[in-house]
């Protein structure tokens, strides 16, 4: 049997522990990876990117894994620029993001243009 108080210990410690874990979400960067493959067939790895800002994908991607805990859009402009009616992205013509949710995938299709950059949605200023 465990004494009250070693049990009482262990409680707080575990609450302890959530807030403290609960507490890094919020610490300016979506909390996974990030990993697209590039025409050439690379497979890139971004550990928990900056959730604020426009960011690069260095080579384009052809497909993107989203296992961070935000949801993410993918532009086919290096600035996150959303692009213009006609322009083919993701195998749609006249796309200007993609929408990608957290723990989601977009594949390759035939025709795509490469994504060229990415922001966190719901990120910092």
């Amino acid at each position: 049997m465990i004494c009250r108080s070693r049990a009482r210990r262990r409680a707080g410690g575990a609450v302890f522990l959530l807030l403290a874990v609960a507490g890094c979400s919020n610490g300016g960067s979506a909390l996974g990876t990030v990993e697209y493959t590039t025409p050439a067939g690379q497979v890139v790895k971004i550990q928990s990117p900056p959730d604020d800002g426009c960011h690069r994908l260095p080579g384009g991607a052809r497909s993107v894994r989203n296992y961070t805990v935000d949801d993410l859009r993918l532009y086919a402009d290096a600035n996150c620029v959303l692009t213009k009616a006609g322009d083919d992205q993701s195998g749609r013509t006249g796309g200007e993001s993609f929408y990608l949710g957290t723990q989601m995938s977009v594949p390759f299709t035939p025709g795509q243009t490469p994504w060229r950059s990415y922001s966190v949605v719901g990120g910092g200023a």
